[in-house]
């Protein structure tokens, strides 16, 4: 499970000369409905329940690649990939989305001490205007048709892509906000944000493969069961 917020934030954040993102700490911590909105705004559920369902899709193929046993099972029945597959895959979100509360609270706390008010203001702006909206999407759409990438390569794919669908009233807003301290200190803040979400999908992985794996078992069997009764 890669971070969610990492590309997204890097694809305006890059923009901006290295040399600026050593920014110091805010001193004055923002308002706590303002970064609401802002992780609102950067991470809406339906885009992390799409990103979730095809990093699973990835993840379970992988696992299935691996393991010759079962790897021959669902070659043999294709049709129970996608019946088994379909059902974990929903019950998978469904404890994605029920675990995102802590994941926003843990990601509200970062930018609440590192930005101040002027900055979250400047990213909610910036994320919720029509040039903002195309960065988020882009940088979502990256993520989901590669989600075995690193963080790096994301953030690459993720410019590359935005910088392509750019047009010229998009750089105004993409240059102003390049420019900014709040851009700026996306440089020190991804990290932080980086940890705390590869913390958290440990955190999920480990409270919910157990259980996935003895589901995929029942429904595989339940399956074969069904069609040889046929």
């Amino acid at each position: 499970m890669k971070p969610f917020l990492l590309a997204l934030a890097l694809s305006a954040a890059a923009l901006t000369p290295a040399s600026a993102l050593a920014a110091a700490r805010a001193v004055a911590p923002a308002a706590d409905t303002d970064v609401q909105r802002l992780v609102a705004l950067l991470a809406p559920d339906e885009a992390i329940t799409r990103l979730a369902g095809k990093a699973f899709d990835t993840g379970m193929d992988q696992q299935i690649a691996a393991n010759p046993e079962r790897k021959a099972a669902y070659a043999a029945d294709p049709a129970m990939r996608q019946a088994v597959g379909g059902q974990l895959r929903t019950q998978f979100t469904s404890a994605l989305v029920a675990a995102l509360p802590s994941l926003r609270a843990e990601i509200e706390g970062i930018l609440r001490t590192a930005l101040t008010p002027a900055e979250v203001t400047d990213m909610i702006a910036f994320f919720g205007s029509p040039t903002g909206q195309k960065v988020r999407a882009e940088a979502y759409e990256r993520m989901g048709s590669a989600p075995g990438q690193s963080p790096q390569e994301m953030q690459q794919a993720a410019i590359a892509a935005v910088m392509a669908k750019m047009t010229a009233e998009d750089y105004p807003a993409l240059m102003a906000f390049a420019g900014s301290t709040a851009s700026q200190k996306m440089g020190t803040v991804n990290p932080r944000i980086s940890a705390a979400s590869q913390a958290w999908a440990d955190r999920l992985i480990a409270a919910n493969l157990p259980k996935l794996k003895a589901l995929e078992d029942r429904l595989a069997a339940d399956y074969r069961a069904r069609k040889g009764g046929k």
